[in-house]
């Protein structure tokens, strides 16, 4: 009896999120420049029985993502997840190289009324966005947006919505003006920027405007310049800060209120604080990935709070430990001046809270 009543009070108090992003599967099926995800120590997919541990408390959740570090679209059971998703009447979404939307995948998600599809791009060219998404095919994945939105208009529907999720490096700002064309030509919703952030090799290190002090102001200028000629065309454009903070900022991960479920169910505050980020060292162990911050190399610790394996999200985000770690991005609450040194080691090298 007291069980049933704990597992009833642990749905009923099950926190009031913005969003849970579910690392559905750590594999990919391309190789991006820029992204640690090959050099991952396990490349796996979350169990459907593994997910379902999360559905009870879902109550309060406005939008579940269903994206980490591989591409979502690998994992057989996607399917049935969005599936479990909807049925509990929350929205669904997930980030995609765009590379596995065929005309029966692309059916099937349009049939579940999956929300929303953010495709990933690096440029509006082959050339360009071949060079960096490594692994895919800008053309492939043009037409298989083609034949999404074909198939929305035989069935008459509005669903999924198209974002477009555009990493901005020196090399392809040029291109990201020609985005905002083809959005309107694939009837996509909106254009969503990243910089470079997570900078795993030094060689990328010239790609990054966080790096290049020289770069900020036409960063600026160009953003500035895409952003009213979107909203002429009614589309949402959004894109980061472009110059770092001198004080730390609230971090734009919004880890206040939402929170990353890694493939093996560990929780966390973002991707970047993953336990997924391991990678095998000389004795296939596994060691913390290291990134650049600040033109040196820091090791990217993991930071979990428990496993929904064994632990309720409801008892997971009530910790006292995961209350004081958001305590200190509360963007309600009042940052000393010596706020930085509070900060986990994740977070203290990390150029999100930035932004």
């Amino acid at each position: 009896m007291l069980r049933w009543m704990t597992k009833i009070l642990d749905r009923l108090g099950s926190p009031e999120l913005d969003w849970i992003q579910v690392e559905v599967t750590s594999r990919c099926n391309a190789a991006c420049s820029y992204c640690p995800q090959p050099l991952l120590y396990k490349k796996e997919h979350m169990p459907l029985e593994l997910f379902k541990n999360l559905i009870p408390f879902l109550g309060y959740t406005n939008l579940v993502y269903l994206q980490g570090w591989g591409e979502p679209l690998l994992n057989p059971d996607l399917f049935a997840m969005i599936r479990l998703c909807k049925e509990k009447g929350k929205r669904v979404g997930f980030t995609t190289n765009g590379m596995l939307l065929n005309k029966k995948t692309v059916l099937k998600l349009v049939d579940l009324e999956t929300d929303i599809i953010s495709v990933s791009l690096a440029g509006i060219t082959p050339e360009t966005h071949n060079r960096i998404r490594k692994g895919t095919d800008f053309t492939k994945v043009i037409e298989n947006l083609e034949l999404l939105q074909r198939i929305k208009l035989q069935k008459r529907t509005p669903f999924p919505d198209l974002h477009f999720a555009y990493l901005m490096l020196v090399s392809n700002l040029h291109e990201l003006k020609g985005a905002v064309e083809m959005c309107k030509r694939l009837g996509a919703k909106q254009i969503v920027c990243s910089n470079l952030t997570f900078i795993i090799d030094e060689a990328l290190c010239p790609e990054a405007f966080f790096v290049r002090e020289e770069e900020r102001k036409r960063f600026t200028s160009v953003l500035d310049e895409i952003a009213e000629e979107a909203r002429r065309e009614n589309l949402l454009f959004a894109f980061p800060n472009p110059v770092p903070q001198k004080q730390p900022a609230n971090c734009s991960e919004n880890i206040c209120s939402s929170c990353v479920v890694s493939v093996t169910g560990e929780v966390s505050p973002c991707v970047f604080t993953s336990p997924t980020l391991l990678q095998a060292d000389s004795l296939t162990r596994c060691k913390p990935l290291s990134h650049i911050y600040q033109n040196i190399f820091v090791p990217c610790y993991p930071l979990s709070f428990g496993n929904i394996t064994n632990e309720s999200l409801t008892g997971i985000w009530n910790k006292k430990k995961y209350q004081r770690f958001r305590k200190i991005h509360d963007p309600d609450a009042t940052i000393p001046d010596t706020g930085r040194m509070s900060l986990p080691q994740s977070c203290a090298s990390c150029y999100k809270k930035e932004a």
